[in-house]
């Protein structure tokens, strides 16, 4: 009788293979940063080959649509001394796709069982586009986007290519990420990582320097998964940030507890270099947060203002909102298939929101304050001449041509207002819900539904545009689809009218209004009555069309030297629109070029300046808006 235990032994050898084959990686990579105080990297990246590979012309990619930029703006750029060896050392000849730079070809002969790619990058010098997800180093501060530094073969999914990364870091230095250390690795490398699918290591910063510092930010009672802060700095003392800070950036992981109810990760490591070596930064990932901000910012929590307020909690509220749920059209396989840009002012507008709600309920920022901003975006929305013929939705659809923003006549073209004006968009919608149902629900109900996660994941959960308004539907009875089609589709759009859902409006006054601290509109900001906005030493900014700046043939980067006679000043110009309701026009000498005009503004409406005023008729929704969750 034949035995068959042989059969069930290769039965068993083969499974092993198999799980073998699937936790092997199909990639090594080793970043060697020793050299990023000089701004270079170098990347070597091994590829084994499958016979399907060999005596062919195989395709690499370089990522190009990276996520989070919305843009193919892969700093490919930054690429030197390429190149391309087998097993054997021997030199194989590559060459790039004509009309796509992003794509090499690799000719391999039969008898290559791996590549071996070698390059150098140079750090330091982003495009607008590529700023957030490229490498930066300096003297003793450093950061490496991970998507600078390696190519996958074309076919390759990311979710399931798999690349065992290594580090090697200067002397003294350290590195934090969101990759798990391979203890059992046997490596002269700094850090040895656990093998991680292409996806994930592309979305996985890795911060390091010679000072850092490392705070938990889980408050007691709250279940919610291990939360790291980590920061970085060229000065040991600002490593260590002030308590009032950790404890409000803890407040904001309570508050996001509370509003979102579930999580898509499984720990999340907030990356925070505190520094001037580096320029300002910021950008999301799922299961940690990139952001850089200025030396001494974090030494007080009154320090932390402005963008530099919103970076952390924005970037952290992206894990749920454009990580998790991430609109159809950018969930793509790869990092070369153009990206389906249309529904950003979900992505962006929603998270711009959201994260504003947790700068004020954590401490961060004030109900005072906020609402100062808020007349400031109102007034921008307003005096944002591109919205009479560009539709919000298109300028999320072409949303990478607009970032580097525009030097003359901005307000003619629009820029990435999916940000700002989709963040209104959201809060009158949660102002709705909330008066629809005499404060019984709120966007936290809608958030709690959108953005559940039954357990960790790195896979994307896509949406469509008809998959928000079923949520929303699902809170409240609302007619959604002509509520969003009359702000994000239709020139023009509405992006006052939250005004009166909030319990709030719009009046204009001739005194400018002011906010916190003794801010005010400054009076050379004259477009709500000249049509125009200028600097300290008179020169022109901004020029409305059809407003009586523009009528008198005033446009940007002409001066203003001399004011009815006078030289110019800023006093003599706040002083001559006081008296311009008498005169009914303004005297001006300007000078464009080598030219010099006399120019005559007709104007006769003295000073004016938007201000949002209190509806004591109404509940303050707003301030209900900010209250913390208990």
């Amino acid at each position: 009788m034949r035995s068959f235990t042989p059969i069930l032994a290769l039965a068993f050898s083969l499974c092993s293979l198999t799980a073998c084959a699937q936790n092997r990686a199909d990639s090594t990579l080793h970043i060697n940063a020793t050299d990023l105080p000089r701004l270079l990297l170098t990347s070597t990246q091994t590829i084994p080959l499958d016979s399907s590979q060999r005596g062919t012309d195989l395709p690499l990619w370089y990522p190009k649509w990276v996520p989070g930029s919305h843009a193919p703006g892969g700093p490919v750029h930054n690429i030197a001394g390429f190149a391309v060896t087998d097993q054997d050392g021997n030199n194989l000849r590559w060459s790039r796709t004509p009309g796509e730079v992003y794509r090499f070809i690799v000719h391999t002969p039969q008898s290559a069982t791996e590549i071996n790619i070698e390059f150098r990058y140079i750090t330091n010098q982003s495009t607008s586009n590529s700023h957030g997800l490229d490498s930066w180093g300096a003297d003793a501060i450093g950061l490496i986007s991970p998507n600078t530094v390696l190519v996958y073969p074309e076919g390759a999914r990311d979710g399931e290519w798999m690349i065992e990364t290594q580090l090697t870091v200067p002397e003294d230095w350290q590195a934090a990420c969101a990759l798990d250390i391979d203890e059992e690795a046997d490596t002269v490398a700094s850090y040895s990582y656990q093998p991680v699918s292409v996806r994930r290591l592309v979305d996985t910063p890795i911060m390091l320097g010679r000072y850092y510092n490392m705070y938990s930010l889980n408050e007691e009672g709250i279940d919610a998964p291990p939360h790291r802060l980590h920061v970085f700095s060229e000065m040991k003392s600002q490593a260590d940030i002030h308590p009032d800070v950790v404890d409000a950036y803890s407040k904001m992981v309570t508050q996001a507890d509370r509003m979102f109810g579930s999580y898509p990760f499984p720990s999340m490591d907030i990356l925070l270099a505190t520094t001037n070596a580096l320029p300002r930064n910021g950008l999301e990932h799922l299961r940690t947060t990139m952001n850089i901000i200025p030396l001494n910012t974090l030494d007080e929590l009154d320090n932390l203002t402005g963008w530099d307020q919103m970076l952390v909690p924005h970037e952290y509220v992206h894990a749920w909102c454009g990580k998790y749920r991430r609109p159809e059209g950018m969930a793509t396989s790869d990092f070369h298939t153009p990206k389906g840009t249309e529904l950003l002012w979900v992505y962006e507008g929603l998270t711009q929101y959201l994260g504003e709600l947790l700068e004020v309920r954590a401490g961060l920022d004030d109900l005072e304050t906020y609402r100062w901003d808020l007349l400031r975006r109102y007034r921008g929305a307003r005096l944002t001449q591109g919205r009479e013929w560009r539709p919000l939705a298109d300028t999320c659809s072409a949303s990478h041509t607009l970032r580097a923003g525009s030097n003359n006549w901005g307000s003619m073209r629009r820029g990435q207002d999916y940000y700002f004006e989709g963040a209104l968009i959201w809060m009158e919608a949660d102002a709705i819900i909330r008066n629809e149902t005499d404060g019984a629900k709120s966007i936290e109900d809608f958030c709690h539904a959108f953005f559940l996660a039954e357990q960790p994941t790195d896979e994307p959960n896509p949406y469509t545009r008809e998959d928000v308004i079923a949520h929303l539907n699902d809170v409240v009875d609302y007619d959604w689809e002509a509520f969003i089609e009359e702000r994000v589709d239709n020139v023009g759009g509405k992006p006052l009218t939250g005004t009166v859902e909030l319990g709030y409006s719009i009046q204009y006054t001739n005194e400018p209004p002011t906010g916190p601290n003794n801010a005010r509109i400054d009076p050379l900001d004259a477009r709500d009555s000249l049509g125009m906005s200028l600097s300290s030493d008179g020169t022109v900014r901004t020029v409305i069309l059809g407003s009586p700046a523009d009528k008198a043939g005033l446009a940007p980067r002409m001066r203003i030297m001399g004011i009815e006679g006078h030289t110019w000043s800023r006093q003599r110009f706040a002083d001559l629109m006081e008296t311009s309701a008498a005169s009914g026009s303004i005297e001006l000498m300007t000078v464009s070029g080598d030219r010099i005009n006399n120019t005559t503004i007709a104007y006769e409406g003295g000073p004016r300046y938007m201000t949002l005023v209190r509806d004591e008729s109404k509940p303050d929704v707003l301030a209900e808006i900010m209250e913390p969750i208990d």
